[in-house]
């Protein structure tokens, strides 16, 4: 069953979901570095816990098209990191009960900052370098599920549709959490002189 390539899969790597149960490591290779930084944004570092993730993404791929077909699976993209993205939050949750109990682990901000850094150039090129620090700072201060949002629209280049499959929301939430953050956005870098 033939159907649209999306732009975040590989033209000939997996132009059918067919062809994922007979290539599966190009689609490994395709989507593991995608999957990886998406991932380690929403843990705010990249670490073995965000590879075991990933790893148990494409196991679960794996088991999903062996047990119920290729056709079980529409769009393999959005499917892939929805799942990732659901274990992400199970292991979220599973974090912040561990906080509770123990209040003195926590995310270590500076490994936030700097997963976030290294995307930003996909938000905008044309900040000079002593900006870049103000709308890191910007981004870290929106609330996650805006965040997420602007990580997989913006900087995945998911199309909305995608986005709120993989948030598991409706399109206008999505809508309206997108315009939300990019105003959000927009507001706190002209408070601080950036744009």
């Amino acid at each position: 069953m033939s159907r649209p390539v999306s732009p975040c899969e590989p033209k000939g790597v997996v132009a059918d979901v067919s062809l994922v149960a007979d290539d599966l490591m190009g689609v490994v290779a395709h989507f593991q570095g995608p999957l990886l930084r998406y991932v380690g944004r929403m843990l705010g570092h990249r670490d073995d816990e965000t590879e075991d993730i990933v790893q148990e993404t494409f196991i679960r791929l794996h088991k999903q098209v062996r047990k119920q077909g290729s056709d079980s699976i529409q769009h393999l993209s959005t499917w892939l990191f929805r799942v990732a993205h659901n274990r992400t939050l199970d292991v979220i949750r599973r974090r912040k009960r561990q906080k509770n109990k123990r209040p003195t682990i926590g995310m270590d901000q500076d490994n936030v900052q700097e997963q976030i850094a290294n995307d930003m150039d996909a938000l905008g090129e044309m900040l000079r370098k002593e900006s870049r620090q103000v709308a890191l700072e910007a981004l870290a201060q929106l609330g996650p599920d805006i965040r997420q949002v602007i990580l997989l629209k913006i900087i995945q280049g998911m199309s909305l549709r995608q986005v709120s499959e993989i948030m598991g929301v409706s399109l206008s939430t999505v809508n309206y959490r997108l315009n939300l953050g990019l105003t959000e956005l927009a507001g706190r870098l002209k408070r601080a002189g950036v744009v």
